[in-house]
């Protein structure tokens, strides 16, 4: 590591371990009954301002050793016994009383197996400093995946929901989607026509506040809870521009939230557009039949199609590869590379694809990550096809999820993908053939029930039926 590099390392350790600390602190104020300024904790905990605790699934033990055990089995790296064991109890007795860690045994001097001497140490801290055994186990599960990357994460039966919300396609909030780098939270994108997408808000925009409380530093999930909410609430954002650094308020309205996972039109020349905007349950069989759709409104041929991938934030990985599949009669897709050999894994292309041999122009931008990278690598390159935009955002991890006993759930980063060439385009995204302007305004192209004509406004649209017809009168 360049010092460069192992100084911006330490820093961001720092920067955790900061905020660690302030959320321990919020939790030893609850318990001494200093509710006043807790109130972000009560929220994160589940108590409500009276103090009371409803009623929550159990964590013993036994399920906080089987997540330590999927941890150790199956993070994309391998992790030392310092990771895992001593790190989280270094962040504990930096910010614990005195009295939670005087005349407990250091884990130096334990003679026996380093997660028994983890165990017993922590036994020993619930113990002297009151903790309920659950709480503190939960609390240092968040420490550990804290220190491993942004997208590791231990869901409660209340975060378990939110995800199965989140990936039906239909949900409360404000339509944003967001990534963590460096404790900051970026816009990966907003979604089509949502109440985000109306105010303005960009991909890379960076999100400081949420109703006057920062989110730096904050597990994700956290901060994709504060943001959904009761139909028809309103919160308060703090955004700063990710291109200008402007910082302004938005007061946004909480919607039901519905993504309809594709729209199409036929436009002029025979030309085709497909717009995907992520990648749910349903995507792939969407697709297919918006493919045959198009087929026959274009008299059973395509000029060109359009495929517009901006601001498609991903989804859900096998639906991104089935569709990379109707488009595709052979060769890679992706690779996914695991720890070792059985959690890597090549997809290929099977024969038969419903759209190949068609000139196809792909749209991309800032807003265009994980599952939309998958199917833009698997086509640059390939004959008759140009990737046109600006660079994607650069996100190629794949996480698992795994049950654990009483209703929660690990979320764990298990592998990384390639593209069907083999790049790595973790945190530097695709570069596109084809480099085009930011809009100077916001476009109707991607927007609930645009016509044709409405989608041909666009300029990056009309810059990709240039290129298709250019091609066809080459022909």
């Amino acid at each position: 590591m360049l010092p460069a590099e192992k100084g911006g390392h330490l820093l961001r350790r720092r920067a955790n371990l900061v905020v660690w600390v302030a959320i321990l602190a919020l939790i030893l104020a609850s318990e001494a009954g200093a509710r006043e300024d807790a109130g972000q904790f009560f929220a994160r905990s589940g108590r409500d301002q009276s103090g009371a605790r409803p009623a929550r699934s159990a964590f013993d033990a036994a399920a906080f050793r089987e997540v330590i055990r999927l941890i150790k089995d199956n993070y994309v790296t391998d992790l030392s016994d310092d990771a895992l064991y001593k790190r989280p109890l270094e962040l504990l007795t930096i910010v614990l009383p005195p009295p939670c860690v005087d005349e407990i045994p250091s884990t130096a001097d334990c003679t026996g197996r380093p997660d028994t001497c983890f165990f017993t140490t922590l036994q020993a801290i619930a113990l002297r400093c009151h903790f309920e055994r659950g709480e503190l186990f939960r609390l240092v599960l968040q420490l550990i995946l804290g220190e491993l990357d942004p997208n590791s994460s231990f869901m409660d039966d209340a975060m378990v929901k939110e995800m199965a919300i989140t990936t039906s396609g239909k949900f409360g909030g404000v339509g944003i989607m967001v990534s963590r780098r460096d404790g900051d939270y970026v816009v990966v994108s907003p979604l089509d026509g949502s109440t985000a997408y109306r105010a303005g808000i960009k991909a890379g925009d960076v999100m400081l506040e949420i109703d006057g409380a920062p989110v730096h530093g904050l597990p994700l999930l956290e901060v994709l809870r504060k943001v959904r909410g009761p139909v028809g609430s309103t919160m308060r954002a703090t955004v700063r521009d990710g291109k200008s650094g402007e910082v302004r308020h938005v007061n946004l309205r909480r919607e039901t939230v519905v993504i309809p996972p594709v729209r199409h039109a036929s436009l002029e020349e025979g030309i085709g557009y497909l717009r995907i905007v992520n990648f749910q349950a349903t995507t792939a069989p969407e697709v297919e039949k918006a493919l045959v759709l198009l087929l026959k409104e274009c008299g059973g041929h395509f000029n060109g199609l359009i495929l517009d991938l901006r601001d498609n934030p991903g989804g859900l990985l096998e639906q991104a590869i089935q569709v990379a599949d109707l488009f595709l009669s052979c060769g890679a897709i992706t690779s996914v590379r695991g720890r070792d050999g059985q959690k890597s894994r090549e997809f290929m292309a099977q024969p038969g694809a419903v759209l190949a041999r068609v000139p196809i122009a792909v749209l991309i931008n800032r807003g265009t990550a994980s599952g939309a990278e998958i199917l833009a690598g698997a086509l640059q390159g390939k004959p008759g096809v140009v990737v046109m935009g600006e660079p994607s955002f650069g996100k190629a991890s794949v996480q698992g999820v795994y049950p654990v006993p009483g209703g929660t759930a690990l979320r764990l980063t298990t592998a990384h993908y390639y593209t069907a060439e083999g790049r790595d385009i973790e945190g530097r995204g695709l570069e596109p053939e084809m480099l085009l302007a930011d809009p100077p305004v916001r476009q109707v192209a991607a927007l609930p029930g645009g016509e044709a004509n409405q989608i041909q406004t666009d300029p990056w649209v009309k810059k990709a039926m240039e290129v298709l017809m250019s091609w066809g009168s080459r022909r």
